[in-house]
């Protein structure tokens, strides 16, 4: 029986393929929008620990910092968690930021500059103390 379908068990022309082969396809990485602004976190070294003081002078200073924020600028309002998703799992007790950090990687600043070259620099300037606590 010979078949009937157009698709199925036939060759398919690739939409894209000789732009994407050429790297001549744009990307959303590729687009660039005037005015943009982009964000970079700083992340905890510490599994466990509470921040004793944060200064972020050094990178506001920075030419191309649009902004610096911490625990002490934004309000505590709970935040979508990664396992949202899963009842079970689900922490409503997650915040922005915090002055306690819960696991190593947990959010401690954010910056926002005019490239992502300068937002990474900017992070490497803001100087955190931390009180270790004993991980859980």
């Amino acid at each position: 029986m010979k078949s009937t379908f157009n698709v199925i068990g036939k060759r398919q022309q690739k939409i894209e393929a000789l732009e994407k082969v050429t790297g001549k396809l744009k990307y959303s990485g590729d687009l660039q929008f005037p005015n943009t602004l982009h964000v970079k976190i700083l992340r905890s070294p510490h599994a466990h620990a509470n921040i004793k003081s944060i200064d972020t002078s050094k990178a506001l200073a920075l030419e191309g910092v649009e902004a610096v924020i911490t625990h002490e600028d934004v309000p505590k309002v709970p935040t979508m968690h990664q396992f949202l998703f899963l009842p079970s799992v689900m922490y409503y007790d997650s915040f922005l930021l915090e002055k306690k950090v819960r696991h190593f990687g947990d959010r401690v600043a954010a910056v926002a500059a005019v490239t992502p070259e300068i937002a990474k620099q900017a992070l490497e300037l803001i100087e955190v103390e931390y009180e270790k606590l004993p991980a859980v």
